[in-house]
């Protein structure tokens, strides 16, 4: 059965959040209410005036009322991913998650082997690199060189999605 990707709650929780906000944005450019009490005797002149103070007071009241009710979602947003040393930053790589140009790092394993690995993954542990078809006893003695280096964390599919092409250029 085909895996789905696992959405962590912050992510949704914050997915909400700014869902809402587009709405409360888009509801103070909406007509509101309080603008049709506005006198049609009084000049155009004044109308104008008192249309644009009650349109920045309910843009600013919506506003106000986002910021209070966003407030406790956004605490509890994941600020950073906390294997974010095991991406490259680190002495240790993630093989699930980790982008292929990491692997530059470790002579003998890019380009080769790094697809291979980033091809044919996610893996629960280290020890499935070695059932990878396509790769050679040359270069599983290389990833065997290595091994201490490698880790296999649960996969993170704000990860896994750039493991080929993280958009950097030169």
């Amino acid at each position: 059965s085909p895996r789905l990707p696992h959405v962590h709650p912050p992510v949704v929780m914050l997915r909400q959040v700014i869902v809402f906000a587009l709405v409360a944005a888009a509801s103070a450019f909406s007509a509101t209410p309080a603008l049709t009490g506005l006198r049609t005797q009084s000049s155009a002149c004044s109308v104008t005036m008192q249309a644009e103070g009650a349109s920045r007071r309910d843009f600013l009241k919506n506003v106000a009322a986002f910021g209070v009710a966003a407030a406790p979602v956004i605490a509890n947003a994941d600020v950073e991913y906390p294997n974010v040393p095991y991406l490259g930053g680190g002495d240790q790589i993630d093989v699930n998650n980790a982008n292929i140009r990491v692997y530059t790092k470790l002579p003998g394993m890019y380009p080769n082997i790094a697809g291979l690995i980033v091809k044919n993954g996610p893996f629960k542990s280290i020890d499935e690199v070695y059932n990878i078809k396509a790769m050679s006893a040359e270069q599983k003695a290389i990833v065997k060189k290595y091994e201490k280096n490698l880790v296999a964390l649960d996969v993170a599919p704000e990860y896994r999605e750039d493991v080929f092409n993280n958009g950097l250029y030169r």
